[in-house]
């Protein structure tokens, strides 16, 4: 009983140092681990408009996150429909089989950095032949695939069958109560904030990957591209976490997973992002 105890508590610190030590990887030591994963084979990303796919994903994270924004504010006002336009949206040809992947690895994760990190590096892999924007933009999607569902259903399954069917397999009732509503209240919000971030930062890599379109020259650019790989990391770290905790919320489960860690660097990153496309803005524009 000794030994198996010793072995128990033996794994439990080797988890607990690399844990550690992927709260203090470097970018160099991050880079290094994503770059291993990264195969790309120019094209291959068009085989899906990824900015149409892009758009579709914020109509529905911005409706969805609408709904909760309303709901732990305890509001039954109407939500009003969000629809950002794109004139080719509605053409796309969704990868669904990717996001499917994708949201199987985001799936019912235990919480901690070591796992986000895995998680991603696992996310990366499958999404080895694509552009840097594009992995970031199909694992939000594969996300989205999951919030936006799971919100639609709590505004429906009062009201429709089907729905109340769905929502009981999601557990959309368990958080819906308004006591899980109350406790859960500043949770939900740290969460709803963490997924706009991550949709804004993913909106910066989208025009500093338009710029270098048309201005690779620009100093500034070639800084900021040499460092979204680091980005598209952080970001779908992030993405990992926030379907944790959504798990974790949603199974009455005494388990934590704090975002706390993940909101700074991501608003880092989101900082950092914003401050180089003003320098490239200014470049563009000559007075930089």
């Amino acid at each position: 009983m000794a030994g198996k105890w010793e072995i128990i508590v033996s794994e439990k610190h080797h988890m607990q140092l690399d844990e550690l030590s992927s709260l203090t990887m470097s970018n160099d030591k991050i880079m290094e681990s994503i770059y291993a994963t990264h195969v790309h084979v120019h094209g291959d990303h068009d085989k899906f408009d990824v900015h149409s796919l892009f758009i579709h994903v914020k109509n529905i994270l911005m409706n969805a996150t609408q709904i909760v924004d309303n709901a732990v504010q305890g509001t039954r006002a109407h939500v009003e429909h969000i629809d950002v336009k794109n004139p080719k949206a509605s053409l796309i040809s969704s990868p669904l089989c990717i996001l499917k992947k994708i949201t199987c690895e985001l799936s019912c994760k235990a919480p901690g950095e070591e796992i986000a990190h895995r998680t991603t590096l696992s996310i990366l892999n499958k999404l080895s032949c694509y552009s840097w924007d594009a992995k970031a933009v199909l694992t939000l999607a594969a996300f989205a695939l999951d919030y936006g569902e799971f919100w639609l259903l709590s505004r429906m399954y009062q009201s429709d069958q089907l729905a109340k069917s769905l929502a009981v397999l999601k557990q959309v009732p368990v958080l819906q109560k308004p006591s899980a509503m109350e406790k859960h209240r500043r949770a939900l919000m740290e969460l709803n904030n963490l997924i706009k971030a991550t949709l804004q930062v993913i909106e910066c890599i989208f025009e500093l990957v338009e710029f270098s379109h048309f201005h690779l020259k620009l100093p500034a650019l070639s800084t900021a591209m040499d460092h979204i790989p680091v980005d598209v990391y952080g970001a779908i770290k992030t993405l990992a976490a926030c379907a944790t905790k959504i798990t974790i919320l949603t199974s009455n489960e005494d388990r934590e997973q704090d975002l706390s860690v993940y909101s700074y660097r991501l608003h880092c990153i989101l900082n950092n992002l914003k401050k180089q496309l003003l320098i490239c803005k200014k470049q563009i524009s000559g007075t930089g």
